[in-house]
C-alpha cells in the first residue's frame, strides 16, 4: 500500500493533523532559510538607518563647526604660512625698519630645519640704529601677523652722531615658521 492510498483511506482527523505537520514543517522550514536571515539583515539595516539619521541631525551643527575651523585655520595661516614665503617677510622686515628710521646692512637667510610637523627658518640681520629705534624695530617685529621670534641678539659699536645721539650696529637672529608640508585647504 502506497503512502497516498493510506492517507486517502486515513480519517478526516488523521489527515488534518499531517496536513498541518506538514505546514508547519514547510513554516519551519522557510522561517529557517528565508525569513530569519532576512530578519537579522533588516534588524542591522535598521540600526544603520538610524546611525545615519543621528548623523544626518547632526550634519549642520558640523558644518558650522567646519566652518569656524577653515576661519581660524586660515587666520592661523597667517602666523603660520604653508610655505617658506622669504620675499614678503623681507618686505614686512624692510618696511617696519624703514618706518623706524633705521638701516638694515645684513638680511641673512639660512637654510630651514626640520622640526617634524613645521620647518623653522634662521636668518641672520644686522641694523644700524639709536636704541630707541632698534627698540621699536623689535617691537613692531613682534607685532607682524607672521610668527617671527627676535633672539640672540648682540650690540657694538657705539658711535656720537649729531651730539647726543648715539648709534649701534645691532646683530640679531630671527627665526620664522612655516608648515612642513602644505595641505590642501578649500
Amino acid at each position: 500500500m502506497s503512502i497516498y492510498t493510506q492517507f486517502k483511506e486515513s480519517e478526516d482527523k488523521q489527515k488534518f493533523i499531517i496536513l498541518s505537520l506538514i505546514v508547519i514543517a514547510l513554516a519551519a522550514i522557510w522561517y529557517y532559510f528565508f525569513y530569519a536571515n532576512y530578519s537579522r539583515k533588516i534588524s542591522s539595516l535598521k540600526v544603520e538607518v538610524n546611525k545615519m539619521l543621528r548623523y544626518k541631525r547632526q550634519l549642520p551643527k558640523i558644518r558650522k563647526e567646519y566652518k569656524v575651523a577653515i576661519a581660524e585655520f586660515n587666520n592661523y595661516k597667517k602666523i603660520l604660512p604653508l610655505k617658506e614665503e622669504i620675499p614678503s617677510l623681507l618686505v614686512g622686515l624692510s618696511s617696519i625698519i624703514k618706518s623706524e628710521d633705521v638701516s638694515m646692512i645684513r638680511f641673512n637667510p639660512h637654510p630651514p630645519v626640520d622640526k617634524k610637523i613645521y620647518m623653522l627658518k634662521p636668518i641672520d640681520i644686522s641694523v644700524i640704529a639709536n636704541y630707541k629705534n632698534c627698540g621699536a624695530v623689535f617691537e613692531e617685529i613682534s607685532k607682524m601677523k607672521r610668527l617671527v621670534k627676535v633672539k640672540d641678539f648682540s650690540i657694538s659699536s657705539p658711535k656720537i652722531v649729531d651730539g647726543d645721539n648715539v648709534v649701534v650696529n645691532v646683530k640679531f637672529n630671527a627665526e620664522t615658521y612655516y608648515f612642513k608640508k602644505a595641505a590642501k585647504i578649500e
